[in-house]
């Protein structure tokens, strides 16, 4: 099993184009929040911001768009609650479930998305609950999709208890039924790719351990994705830089007060991707 590392990441990142503009950087469309959960979105599309890809989008309820641009101004927003209103197709990456909930619309767009958006998709949180529920949907999963399940949401998906002593095992098996790319979130995360091949990351300490860290993640890998990365490489190099976020962070205060917040401001301080 291969270690993702400083010297593992400089081999796969790519640097910005001086004479690129916004369009050469990707558009993001995050589909996150419900009632009561709508920060998830907002740290979700703050962190694909933050993670250098040119434009994004939030579909968020109306409720979060205030908080959202006085963030953020520079991030577009939709509240429409049914996803097959939306052009897809001007998107370059999706990011899809941080705290959407499980209503029957939630249902209706995860299924939209599956059949009418071929581009990179990275499931996280009541997407994979919500994936895991319908064989029907499992079956479409490819793999330009990204998965980032904890252990709970892994036992969901695959249908059977998690065993920390037998996870490589669970997640290559997961794999080579469902050909996707799959992050199990851990200390340490482990990335198991569509081809069967297996990373452990060595960046991240246990501040990160709290609420919104993985809707982070989850914005950071679709940033990468719509920036050209395959999603592959999105993995390797989000799920690296998202824990040195964290290892930076805790430089400057003390794990038991970071917070998903911090993890956005952290990306400011990272110059792999320039």
């Amino acid at each position: 099993m291969e270690k993702v590392d400083l010297a593992f990441v400089h081999q796969i990142v790519h640097h910005r184009q001086q004479d690129g503009h916004k369009k050469t950087f990707g558009h993001v469309l995050v589909v996150a929040g419900s009632l009561g959960k709508v920060g998830a979105g907002i740290l979700c599309a703050r962190a694909a911001l933050h993670a250098g890809c040119g434009l994004v989008t939030a579909c968020i309820p109306e409720e979060g768009i205030g908080s959202l641009l006085a963030q953020n101004p520079e991030i577009m927003y939709r509240n429409e609650a049914d996803l097959s209103l939306l052009d897809l197709s001007v998107y370059d990456a999706i990011a899809f479930g941080p705290g959407i909930g499980f209503s029957l619309q939630a249902k209706r767009n995860l299924e939209y998305v599956l059949h009418h958006f071929t581009g990179p998709i990275v499931f996280d949180a009541d997407a994979l609950t919500l994936l895991g529920s319908f064989e029907t949907f499992m079956e479409k999963l490819t793999q330009n999709h990204i998965l980032t399940p904890h252990p709970g949401e892994f036992t969901r998906l695959q249908g059977m208890p998690f065993q920390t002593e037998k996870k490589e095992g669970q997640c290559l098996d997961f794999v080579h039924k469902y050909p996707v790319q799959l992050v199990l979130k851990g200390a340490p995360s482990l990335v198991t790719d569509a081809a069967g091949n297996q990373y452990e990351n060595t960046s991240g300490n246990d501040g990160m351990a709290t609420a919104g860290s993985g809707d982070v993640l989850t914005g950071i890998l679709a940033s990468l994705c719509a920036q050209g990365y395959s999603t592959r490489e999105a993995v390797l190099t989000g799920m690296y830089i998202h824990g040195l976020s964290g290892d930076l962070m805790v430089q400057k205060k003390s794990k038991a007060s970071l917070v998903a917040s911090d993890l956005i401001l952290g990306l400011g301080d990272i110059r792999l991707l320039d």
